[in-house]
């Protein structure tokens, strides 16, 4: 959800460091941090769901700040009542980073970590006008990924959809100490498009 952050009392990583943010451990339940875009004035509030990864909140922090200069209105993990407008179409699912038109309808669509083809091939199809970002780890194999979603999307996707790597230090290069997110596709390890 984007809040925007009143509470100075309140450490902007809860207590973390950047360089010490990947080691939250996955079992806590009630982590929360706010991160701010660097330029931009405004900030997400992020919780770690039980179970979720550090690295998937993370991604969802570094996607968001790269792409609200160009999606203003992207926000992260849209609360209960913005999912009846993303959803459309009956689709179940539930984005990480969203960018909706006036209307409602999802005009960008980030999902970080891992992904199935199978759920972005119904996405494409649901909402034909949007473009998809998947962004993962540097760990990851980009190259065999992509591939793989090439060989599944519909044709009239290709162009629309591209998957983006971060590099493993990317909480110490690109946040800092206050939560302030710094980055650019200078950033990303790799960047490939559909």
């Amino acid at each position: 959800m984007l809040f925007l952050s009143t509470a100075a009392a309140v450490p902007p990583l809860a207590g973390y460091t950047p360089a010490t943010l990947l080691s939250v451990p996955k079992t806590s339940a009630d982590f929360s941090c706010t991160f701010r875009h660097a330029r931009l004035c405004e900030s997400a509030s992020l919780r770690k769901a039980a179970g979720e990864s550090i690295e998937h909140l993370l991604l969802k922090a570094l996607v968001w700040a790269l792409y609200l200069p160009a999606h203003p209105s992207a926000v992260c993990e849209p609360g209960p009542l913005s999912r009846l407008d993303v959803y459309g179409g009956g689709l179940p699912f539930h984005p990480d980073v969203v960018a909706l038109t006036p209307s409602g309808e999802p005009t960008w669509w980030a999902e970080c970590g891992s992904v199935s083809a199978r759920k972005l091939e119904a996405l494409s199809r649901a909402h034909p006008r949007s473009r998809f970002t998947i962004a993962k780890w540097g760990r990851s194999d980009l190259r065999g990924y992509a591939a793989q979603l090439r060989a599944s999307l519909p044709a009239d996707a290709a162009g629309r959809f591209e998957v983006i790597s971060w590099p493993a230090d990317a909480p110490e290069r690109c946040i800092d100490q206050d939560g302030a997110v710094h980055v650019s596709f200078d950033d990303l390890l790799d960047r490939e498009v559909l």
